[in-house]
């Protein structure tokens, strides 16, 4: 089964140790000849409460390979066999960044005195920089589909390993988090730790690589080879909720995976255990805790004879973002905002909502119902969340001089009713204070500064003006 993990050093928050997506945690130790990262106790030991596999890496400072070598470990001496090894071969604060020789003498001298060859992080681009280090130290690259890519969903990108039999870790984002996947199981990462350990023979394994959305068909892709998988030619992908009661089944296509061949060259289907299907996505299963379940089967309607690989998931995600800031100006009573919001607890609730409300008399001002805008980059960005294709949304309040300096907020929201009652999910952007309004009537001419103005016509032949 794949692994997926987050690495951190001193300024991360102990939040991203505890992220409940992570089964593996690697943490920043040592750089140079002169750093000790002052929360690596603390992180190493909170990973390990947590029962999380662990890590830790050595950031290259580019003095004497061999000195910071014996650096990194007299520092780690007493975790060593407990976590994985790493050199993290990166061009910032790094002057021998495109020296070819640098790394394979640091990971000689580590393997000298510990008996373990390191992994060595590096980006794609640098992949070069370490290929004769490729008979001795795995692979862990570095290679993002974007810096907003802030998912635990893996983005469908090559990555070109060079010398690397294969890839055995990938970093892919980078942003909020370092999320990374790992073509290895816990067995696998043990005896990367303590290569004397004892070899299990694996028989099963798979890898949960995305869920997404597309309009509402939610689509799973992965992997999945076993052993037990022959004269089993049917596959299909299956949706429960924790008691195993079905949410849904569909018939899987097959996907070649040469990179799950290189890592597990005697399993049985190892190069075409790819699965994709796509179900249709209902409020039964929304907000849930569920379980995808991969299987092989001899029946054509996915009973019989079966075997199976299960996976943990949450419909739980939301995202939301106001593009423009609401309170910095109105124009004739009115007041404009526009933004997003994508939730996965919103199927079934297709009516939308826009409401502003008034914390200082603790009353609503005024609700519109609004229709949906298609929003591509917020798909980009958040395609693992429901409904993120049509987030947008967009809306003109009426608004008078005496909400000035009011405590101030907007909201967004999903329902089942007409009236935006019933069954109903919000999301609350940070409140404002309710600003002067600007009559303009003609006669008075008023000036200010703004970063943009943005007009819009509309159907009742008003103009809608935003300014940043």
């Amino acid at each position: 089964m794949a692994l997926y993990s987050v690495d951190v050093y001193s300024g991360s928050s102990d939040s991203i140790v505890r992220d409940s997506h992570a089964q593996a945690v690697i943490v920043k130790a040592t750089q140079g000849t002169g750093y000790v990262n002052p929360m690596c106790n603390h992180q190493w030991d909170l990973a390990g409460s947590l029962g999380r596999l662990r890590g830790l890496y050595h950031y290259a400072g580019g003095g004497n390979p061999e000195a910071e070598a014996r650096y990194f470990i007299e520092n780690v001496k007493n975790y060593i066999g407990q976590g994985i090894l790493i050199l993290d071969w990166e061009k910032a604060e790094n002057p021998a960044f495109g020296d070819t020789g640098w790394c394979l003498r640091f990971v000689q001298e580590v393997h000298q005195l510990t008996g373990v060859w390191p992994l060595i992080y590096v980006q794609e681009s640098a992949v070069w920089q370490v290929a004769n280090c490729a008979a001795l130290c795995a692979l862990w690259g570095a290679k993002y589909y974007s810096m907003n890519w802030n998912s635990w969903a893996v983005p469908n990108m090559s990555f070109k390993t060079g010398a690397f039999q294969f890839l055995t870790g990938w970093q892919y984002t980078g942003g909020d988090m370092d999320r990374s996947i790992w073509y290895i199981d816990a067995d696998g990462w043990n005896r990367l730790a303590q290569p004397n350990a004892e070899v299990k023979t694996v028989t099963k394994s798979g890898a949960l690589d995305s869920v997404r959305f597309v309009a509402d068909q939610v689509l799973f892709s992965g992997w999945y080879a076993d052993n037990n998988a022959t004269n089993k030619p049917y596959r299909y992908v299956i949706l429960t909720d924790q008691n195993g009661h079905e949410l849904g089944r569909a018939k899987a296509d097959t996907v070649q995976r040469p990179d799950v061949l290189k890592v597990f060259p005697k399993l049985a289907n190892a190069g075409n255990s790819g699965f994709t299907a796509s179900l249709k996505y209902t409020p039964a299963m929304a907000g849930k805790k569920v379980k995808i379940i991969f299987r092989y089967t001899d029946d054509p309607a996915g009973n019989g004879n079966f075997t199976d690989f299960t996976f943990d998931y949450a419909f739980t995600k939301s995202a939301a973002y106001l593009d423009s800031k609401v309170g910095s100006v109105t124009f004739n009573d009115k007041l404009a905002a526009s933004g997003w919001f994508a939730t996965d607890t919103s199927a079934g609730l297709d009516k939308r909502f826009m409401i502003l409300y008034d914390h200082t008399a603790s009353r609503e001002i005024e609700r519109l119902k609004v229709t949906p805008i298609k929003r591509d980059d917020v798909a980009k960005a958040n395609p693992g969340i429901y409904g993120s294709e049509q987030a947008g949304f967009s809306g003109t309040f009426d608004y008078s001089a005496d909400l000035a300096g009011h405590d101030l907020q907007v909201i967004m929201r999903y329902s089942d009713a007409d009236n935006g009652e019933g069954q109903h999910v919000d999301y609350w952007f940070d409140p404002f204070k309710g600003p002067q309004v600007l009559k303009l009537d003609g006669k008075i001419e008023y000036s200010f500064k703004a970063k943009s103005v943005k007009i819009d016509g509309q159907s009742d032949g008003t103009s809608l003006i935003t300014v940043k």
